[in-house]
């Protein structure tokens, strides 16, 4: 099985190096490229701290559990959500986009559209655990780090932003739990009526008309 992993990473992947980056302007000058993930690492971290807490300071009040303690003081009830199928899994995997970029573990979208006639019943079968259970696997929310220079020097790491890269994989247990948690949502009248963004059939433009 992992020979033939090997084999199709290679046949679909097409290696740059055109984004590795050479030095990184810090005290001193970093060329080590371990260092430099590190740095890029303890500046995307403390980046995100203060800009959290810099919303907090503008506005102490504005907690997103506030709503939620508001108006949901009651428990929900047990959710039990149905089974995924081999027809439900085919459809996700097919309407995935196909892609050479991956997260840690190398596997594309690409790579599982090719695989998909050995890899479907592993699939449905662990997706079902996860439904059952309720426990989504901890090796699917590691995400790789990449940094993507905008403009400027492209030594200053404040030139960069940055993207998560999730296990292809993640992408359809994503689909089937959003899936069933959509409809109960929709079901029970959970959402507001005025919530446009994230849902099909509506957009953010239906709420600027309403304005």
């Amino acid at each position: 099985m992992k020979t033939t992993w090997n084999i199709i990473h290679k046949e679909v992947s097409n290696p740059t190096n055109e984004n590795n980056i050479k030095s990184l302007r810090i005290n001193p000058i970093a060329y080590n490229q371990t260092r430099i993930a590190n740095e890029f690492n303890n500046y995307f971290l403390n980046i995100a701290g203060s800009v959290s807490n810099k919303r907090i300071n503008e506005k102490e009040d504005a907690c997103p559990l506030q709503y939620l303690l508001e108006y949901f003081n009651q428990p929900f009830k047990d959710i039990r959500w149905s089974y995924t199928s081999s027809k439900e899994i085919n459809k996700i995997i097919d309407s995935l986009k196909s892609k050479n970029s991956s997260g840690y573990d190398q596997i594309t979208t690409q790579i599982i559209k090719i695989s998909k006639p050995f890899i479907i019943s592993p699939i449905i079968n662990i997706c079902n655990k996860v439904l059952a259970q309720g426990i989504y696997p901890e090796r699917l929310k590691f995400s790789l780090i990449q940094p993507i220079y905008k403009s400027g020097d492209k030594s200053s790491p404040l030139n960069y932003r940055r993207i998560s890269l999730l296990p292809a994989f993640s992408k359809i247990f994503e689909k089937v739990i959003y899936k069933r948690l959509f409809d109960r949502l929709k079901n029970t009248a959970t959402l507001n009526e005025h919530q446009y963004g994230f849902r099909s059939a509506v957009s953010t433009d239906d709420g600027r008309n309403i304005l």
